[in-house]
């Protein structure tokens, strides 16, 4: 029993300090800013945004107040008055133009609260409201603004885009008040009384079509201008292409010439260097030949006067009776006067005299 007192105790505890932190936590949605009002104390509005997340807010204490944060519509359409969660759609805007004629705009504003000063409005009680008093702010700049176009400059893109970024400066001014700011000035589309939307439709249908003329015009003056020049281009390539042929020509006619001529000299230098080649060579041999015919009559004579000698004769004996060959001998051994042929000396002594003289 005990124990399931216990555990009860803590049960009741913990859901009395959940219950406790649930009434002084406050969750300020996402894209949403907080704005706390103190209701004790007198402190009453907080100088603060509180940005999406868990803040202390003590209920009975505290007042919490949630603005949407993100971007905010207005437009100004043919449709009638559609409002949304972000932004609300009213009447088209009825203006008249410089010079005087009625139209007809669709206009979409874009605007969000001023980072920081979302307590502003809540400290000037607008942050029901103040959707309501930007409507009649918004559409009374937008007329100042779009009174300033022509009926011409309605039908002109970038007069419509000019005067749209020149209208964000006066909204700026305008709404700061409400502690908002414009994004963007859309004009979405522009028209005109029945009548008047015909008779403008011919003029731009004529305005164009005299565009087109002119635009065919520089068409064709740029046709002509590029076949003068496509003309010309062609009369100064064919010039070119003659006068660089001529010079071709001419180089290839002066090359030939000079070719020819050093062929010819080439031909004569060879013709006289093999000329003068052969005869060096001629006198060469001939000039071998004749130290040639001279040694080897040096030489008979020299020989001729080594065999003339006591010496020579024998050495010319001693070859003849080295190369003599004879088939058939009788000797006579008892005639010692007969020399045997095997004595070499004595029959070299046979064959030249005993008594020859010696030099």
């Amino acid at each position: 029993m005990k124990a399931a007192r216990f555990f009860l105790a803590v049960v009741v505890l913990g859901l009395l300090i959940v219950g406790a932190l649930a009434a002084m936590i406050e969750t300020v949605p996402v894209a949403r800013v907080g704005v706390r009002n103190t209701l004790w104390g007198g402190a009453g509005i907080l100088e603060e945004d509180f940005e999406p997340g868990f803040h202390l807010g003590i209920t009975g204490y505290h007042k919490w107040y949630f603005l949407d944060q993100r971007t905010h519509f207005l437009t100004f359409a043919r449709q009638g008055s559609r409002p949304t969660s972000q932004g609300r759609t009213v009447e088209a805007l009825q203006v008249r133009t410089k010079d005087n004629n009625p139209v007809s705009f669709d206009v979409t504003v874009t605007y969000h609260i001023i980072k920081g000063e979302a307590y502003k409005l809540v400290l000037a009680g607008n942050q029901e409201i103040y959707r309501d008093r930007l409507e009649s702010v918004i559409e009374k700049v937008l007329r100042e603004q779009l009174a300033q176009l022509s009926s011409e400059d309605i039908y002109d893109p970038e007069m419509r885009l000019r005067i749209a970024q020149e209208s964000l400066l006066p909204l700026e001014l305008e709404m700061a008040q409400f502690h908002v700011e414009p994004e963007t000035v859309l004009i979405r589309a522009v028209s005109f009384a029945p009548p008047y939307e015909a008779k403008l439709q011919a003029k731009q249908l004529t305005h164009q079509l005299r565009l087109l003329a002119e635009a065919e015009k520089l068409v064709e003056d740029q046709a002509a201008i590029t076949e003068k020049l496509s003309a010309e281009i062609e009369a100064a390539e064919k010039e070119l292409r003659g006068d660089w042929d001529k010079r071709l020509q001419e180089v290839d006619s002066v090359n030939k010439v000079t070719i020819a001529e050093i062929l010819a000299e080439a031909e004569v230098y060879d013709k006289g260097t093999r000329a003068k080649a052969s005869a060096d060579y001629e006198t060469l041999v001939a000039d071998g030949r004749l130290a040639v015919d001279k040694a080897e009559a040096l030489r008979n004579e020299l020989r001729n006067k080594a065999l003339d000698t006591v010496g020579g004769r024998i050495f010319l004996a001693r070859q003849a009776a080295e190369n003599l060959q004879i088939e058939h001998v009788t000797l006579n051994s008892n005639d010692p006067s007969v020399p045997s042929i095997l004595n070499i000396d004595e029959l070299v002594k046979l064959l030249i005299g005993s008594g020859g003289k010696s030099d």
